[in-house]
Parts: structure tokens; C-alpha cells; sequence
């Protein structure tokens, strides 16, 4: 089933989205919402109907379906604030909006590229389906240019000027079609972005009132992370909807469109406090890196700052992102003494020992032209 709205199509069959001729990159669960919308357009959707439909009745966080919803938006060029296509009705649910032409053929090659005009605004716009029809009447006319040709070549009995002439005007149709098709745009690739969340700490201590230490290092990490600029960090709200749950990671970094996740635990013996922690890389479900952290509760604001330079430390490394890796990671570290030898051993275990010399040597350089 293909339907079309406004300048986009979504095909069922070949599990594609298109605005215009171009192909929009698109999650599965991105796919089906907006497919279940459109076939429900005749009324209402709620919360609870979308999740049954898309993740099979399975329990997610409102701000997963939020996060998928403003997806499916930004992929039909809709958006939360206009609702052009996807209108929201509070406490109700969803519904889409937009004027919809259903067509049940199956699709053909051609016809993944056509697209029909769906409203008065569109027409004499120069889309898939126009330059077909256009192709088409210049083929035509070739035809007719043809006939004309094969006449004279036959009253003249030029067989051979017949061959020449059709020959130039077939490559000249040929050349014609590639120019109002045109090439393919590329697209700029996209950086990769810090990412994460600070999953709730567990206490390993018997006694629940210390609960409270836990949670209250987690949300101050949540906190001195989201301070760091070009990092994206989940709310500690939706974080710690997770709480005391069995988490499938690698569904949820689908689900919050993350990277990593900030895991640990919490000890406390007295007024000595130590922290595990570990960065997960929710991709493959694998602790990339892993440490633990004393100190004491009178000074926690320490702690919470060492341990955010860690993290912050082994991210940008994984991104190679050196320049600002070297900040974090000086900070982290401590780098004087003895404490150099643990610094070149970081990084060198993951060879990128001459990276962070260049972006050493970049930094000095600009604190010398600015000096």
C-alpha cells in the first residue's frame, strides 16, 4: 500500500518514506507510527494504542513514544508547533490530520520515484512525476522527429544519413533526461554527538535510608554533564523511570537516541563514600570503560567532579574527539608526577598517543597567539 500526502509517499511494501524524490532516513519504529496514524486517521489514537501497536503492549516511558513521535514530525516536515499533518489533543492522544490518497497497486520502479500532486498548491511544481510526464512528451516528439527523418531517408534513399540522424537525436533525448532527472544530492555527514544517560545508582548498603546518597549522586552527574557544551544528556526524570527495572540497553538507546549509558553503584562505610562507575556503549551493550572513586561526605562535590572529568575523558577518546579530550582528561588526571605515567597509559592503551600530542601542541600554539 502506498499513500500520499502533501509532497510525501510512504510505501508499506518497500518500507520507505520519500518527500519529493529524495528518500528520508528513517527508524522501523518511526515507520510503523506513522503508518499506524495514517491508517487510523479516521479518529483518535491513544497512548496506549500506539504502544500496543509499536512495541507489542511492552511497558516504555512517554518520553520514548514522544521522542518517536517528534521523529516521525520532523520526517513528513510537520512539527508539534504548527500540527499541520500530526495533531495532539491533550489527555487524548493523536491523530492525523493531513488529506491522505491511498493506492493498493504494486509498486514498480517507476513508480518508487513518481509522486502524485496531492493539493492545488502543488501544481506546476517540478517534481518525480513531472519530469517523467515531461520525458515523455519530449520522446514523443522525438518519435515524431524520427518519422519525419525515416520519410526523407527513405525518399532520398539514405539508409545510412537515417541511422546517423537517429543515433543523435537518441543521445540527445538521453542527455536531456539525465538533466531534468539530475544527480543524486549528497548529503553532509553528520558528526557524532556525546550522548548519554545517568541511569540510577544502586546503594550496595542494607539499609534503604541510604537510597537518598544514591539517587542524589546520580542526579548531581546528570547535572555537571549537561553543563558541557555539545553534550546531550537525558533528563533525570525520564532517567530514573528506569529505576529498579531489568533494562534491554541496546533498546534503550533506540529508544532515547543515545549513545551511552552512565551505570554504577554506591557504598558507604561511615563518613567514607566509594562509587563504581561505568560507561556503557549501548550499541553493543558492552562496559567500555569501568573505575571506582572514594571519598568523603563532606567533600562530595569533589567527588562528583572527578568522576564527571572520567567520563567526559573516555567519551571524547572514543569519539576521537582529542582536543577536547585533552582538557578533560588533564583535568581528570591531574597531570603532573607520577601521575603522567597513568595519563600516557590511558591513551596509549588505545593508541591514540599521538593524537592527543597534536591537540597538545594545537592548544599551546593558540594560548601563544592569543598571549
Amino acid at each position: 500500500m502506498r499513500y500520499f500526502f502533501e509532497d510525501c509517499a510512504l510505501d508499506t511494501e518497500r518500507r520507505e518514506l520519500r518527500r519529493g524524490p529524495d528518500v528520508v532516513p528513517t527508524t522501523p519504529q518511526v515507520l510503523d507510527l506513522l503508518e499506524h496514524l495514517i491508517r487510523s486517521r479516521d479518529r483518535v489514537v491513544s497512548k496506549d494504542d500506539l504502544v500496543n501497536a509499536i512495541w507489542n503492549g511492552r511497558i516504555v516511558s512517554d518520553a520514548a513514544l514522544t521522542t518517536r513521535l517528534n521523529a516521525v514530525r520532523r520526517a513528513i516536515g510537520d512539527s508539534g508547533q504548527h500540527q499541520r499533518l500530526i495533531k495532539t489533543f491533550p489527555r487524548k492522544g493523536f491523530r492525523f490530520v493531513g488529506a491522505v490518497h491511498d493506492d493498493d497497486r504494486q509498486p514498480g520502479p517507476a513508480a518508487a520515484v513518481a509522486i502524485p500532486i496531492a493539493s492545488s498548491t502543488a501544481v506546476g511544481k517540478r517534481r518525480s512525476a513531472g519530469w517523467l510526464e515531461d520525458l515523455r512528451g519530449r520522446l514523443r516528439l522525438v518519435g515524431s522527429v524520427l518519422a519525419s527523418v525515416a520519410a526523407i531517408g527513405a525518399i532520398a534513399g539514405g539508409v545510412a544519413g537515417y541511422w546517423n540522424a537517429w543515433k543523435t537525436v537518441r543521445a540527445d533525448a538521453k542527455r536531456e533526461a539525465q538533466n531534468i532527472q539530475g544527480q543524486p544530492t549528497a548529503r553532509p555527514e553528520i558528526a557524532p554527538r556525546l550522548s548519554l544517560v545517568v541511569l540510577p545508582f544502586a546503594s550496595l548498603n542494607d539499609d534503604p535510608a541510604q537510597d537518598s546518597l544514591a539517587d542524589s549522586i546520580s542526579t548531581d552527574l546528570t547535572t555537571d554533564l549537561a553543563r558541557t557544551s555539545a553534550t546531550r544528556v537525558i533528563g533525570r526524570d525520564t532517567a530514573f523511570t528506569y529505576k529498579n527495572k531489568s533494562i534491554d540497553l541496546q533498546q534503550l538507546g533506540t529508544d532515547l537516541g543515545i549513545r551511552w549509558a552512565v551505570r554504577g553503584a554506591v557504598r558507604r562505610n561511615g563518613e567514607q563514600v566509594r562509587v563504581n562507575v561505568s560507561l556503557t556503549d549501548l550499541q553493543t551493550a558492552r562496559d567500555i570503560w569501568s573505575d571506582r572513586f572514594d571519598g568523603d561526605l563532606a567533600n562530595l562535590a569533589v567527588l562528583h567532579d572527578a568522576i564527571t572529568a572520567r567520563l567526559l575523558c573516555v567519551a571524547h577518546l572514543h569519539l576521537r574527539q582529542y582536543e577536547e579530550a585533552l582538557q578533560q582528561c588533564s583535568r581528570s588526571l591531574n597531570i603532573s608526577g607520577a601521575d603522567s605515567q597513568a595519563y600516557m597509559s590511558l591513551i596509549s592503551a588505545y593508541g591514540w598517543t599521538g593524537q592527543m600530542e597534536r591537540a597538545r601542541r594545537s592548544n599551546e600554539a593558540a594560548a601563544q597567539d592569543t598571549s
